[in-house]
């Protein structure tokens, strides 16, 4: 075997086992010993408020299903770890569009914020 190949079991089960744990951490922490008041949002909270759940689920969205998303949302992601890890061109896609990405959005920060020019004195009246 590849030295890759070797070390795909630990790149599936790490990230899964983690999120497992700390799924159950998270639940015995905020729902079983702090039990937080009505009035403070928890993660749950948000994701059950948010449109796209409502229209998703309509209005029963439960914590299961909420911690099962989370779990098969971290299975996804570690599907794509696979898919680059194990395929060389795919992996090199992937880079090179995290580093278009990147530079882009600090251009653009660049050109928006840094380096933009209040408009004058002149060019605000004669727009009023």
């Amino acid at each position: 075997k590849q030295w890759y190949q070797r070390r795909v079991r630990g790149n599936v089960g790490a990230p899964l086992l983690f999120s497992t744990f700390h799924s159950l951490f998270y639940t015995v922490m905020v729902y079983g010993i702090l039990r937080p008041k009505k009035d403070i949002l928890t993660l749950y909270q948000i994701v059950k408020n948010k449109k796209l759940t409502k229209i998703i689920f309509g209005s029963n969205f439960s914590f299961k299903a909420f911690v099962l998303g989370q779990f098969f949302s971290v299975l996804f992601m570690t599907g794509i770890t696979i898919l680059t890890y194990t395929y060389f061109i795919l992996h090199l896609v992937q880079v090179l569009l995290l580093v278009l990405v990147v530079t882009w959005n600090g251009a653009n920060y660049y050109v928006t914020e840094v380096f933009s020019v209040p408009p004058s004195e002149s060019k605000r009246n004669k727009s009023s």
